[in-house]
């Protein structure tokens, strides 16, 4: 089994296969893990933790469960003001434990424990060839050639599967451009925090369409990872992170405040934070202005929304997709992260099912992509409508 991307949505795939006995090898584009920003907070509900529990060992499931924060599973919308618009529960958690907190490259380290021999970075995906044998045989920029029964992208945003597997589908740009940090919370920053802020597992606090928003998230950890991952057996090192608070602020591309994704792309972490300041306006409630205070300044950088655009029935064979390579949704109702680590569940059961009862292959990965498709583009049209409705999304 090929897997292109070693993201959630691969390594969950990758540990829920080789515990059905599957030969796995992953590879990743990226020459190491923290060659560029990926974010911080995560939240996983219901159907991602349901997922990451069905893939992960035991051990490093529970885990991932002591480094996770359980802020109050609610999702709060404000206004610039910080009136409530809408106050509701997050999403159910049955079965693993209610909405969780992570932060996002400590979830990724304990994911790659045990997976780092099956892992190559700095592979870069050129081709596959469909062979006469029913197998598949991927290409790689080094001059690499690997043959296998099945090859699942993984690979993202810009998956390079997705392009050559189905080159009609369309990742459309959502007209959201994000400066996204964090704040520390310890000292004096945790005391200029608001209390409102712990009041929901994320908040948003939004001018409307067509105008900025503030998005928060804490993340306070059940046990700080390293500490956790210490008292793990085997022992699983993962760097010290200390509490924080997610904190991004986001604009349609056209507004006359925020520059061109290529222009912020150019800017240091200072500029961000200006570029940040100067959108959000003075008529916004002072703890706004407070929260970007204290933003950690190095911890700025950018962020592009992307969104897909609904996909024809394709023909299934020995090429899959799973998470954003195939339903890229923006993140206004967290889900992405969520319907990645699903479909890496729903591929390990509709395979190891097959290896059970003689099922030809296409025909396992048929049956996934069809339960995938059903219940993942419902989620990328509605996390469309709400980003139109809260933030201005396209």
């Amino acid at each position: 089994m090929i897997i292109i991307g070693a993201g959630l949505g691969g390594l969950a795939l990758a540990h829920g296969l080789r515990s059905q006995g599957v030969d796995v090898a992953l590879y990743e584009r990226d020459v190491h893990p923290d060659a560029r920003p990926q974010g911080y907070r995560i939240q996983l509900d219901g159907p991602g933790l349901a997922g990451l529990e069905h893939c992960l060992p035991a051990t490093l499931f529970e885990l991932c469960l002591a480094t996770a924060g359980a802020p109050p599973a609610r999702v709060s919308v404000r206004n610039r003001h910080l009136h409530v618009l809408a106050d509701k529960a997050a999403l159910d958690g049955s079965g693993a434990g209610g909405a969780r907190a992570f932060n996002r490259p400590t979830l990724r380290q304990i994911m790659l424990s045990g997976l780092h021999e099956h892992v190559h970075h700095g592979a870069r995906l050129t081709a596959y060839r469909h062979e006469a044998d029913g197998t598949v045989t991927a290409r790689f920029a080094d001059g690499r050639a690997v043959n296998a029964d099945l090859l699942v992208g993984a690979d993202g945003v810009n998956s390079s599967v997705r392009r050559a597997l189905l080159p009609d589908a369309r990742v459309e740009d959502a007209g959201l451009r994000l400066v996204y940090g964090k704040i520390p919370l310890e000292g004096s920053a945790l005391a200029g925090v608001p209390d409102w802020v712990f009041d929901s597992i994320f908040t948003v606090v939004t001018g409307g369409p067509g105008h900025p928003h503030l998005g928060l998230g804490p993340v306070r950890f059940g046990t700080r990872p390293d500490r956790a991952g210490s008292a793990h057996t085997p022992r699983v090192e993962l760097p010290p992170v200390d509490d924080y608070v997610a904190c991004m602020v986001g604009a349609p591309a056209d507004h006359p405040a925020m520059p061109s994704f290529e222009r912020l792309r150019t800017l240091t972490p200072a500029g961000l934070r200006d570029v940040a300041v100067a959108v959000m306006g003075a008529d916004w409630h002072e703890d706004v202005h407070q929260l970007l205070g204290l933003w950690r300044t190095d911890s700025l950088f950018p962020l592009r929304i992307s969104t897909a655009a609904s996909v024809p029935v394709w023909e299934s064979g020995p090429v899959t997709l799973i998470g954003d390579a195939i339903h890229a949704m923006s993140p206004v109702l967290a889900m992405g992260a969520n319907t990645a680590l699903r479909d890496a569940a729903e591929l390990t059961r509709a395979l190891s099912g097959a290896a059970g009862t003689g099922e030809p292959l296409r025909d396992a990965v048929r049956r996934y992509e069809n339960r995938m498709v059903d219940y993942a583009f419902p989620l990328v049209a509605d996390s469309r409508k709400t980003g139109r409705r809260r933030v201005g999304q396209r």
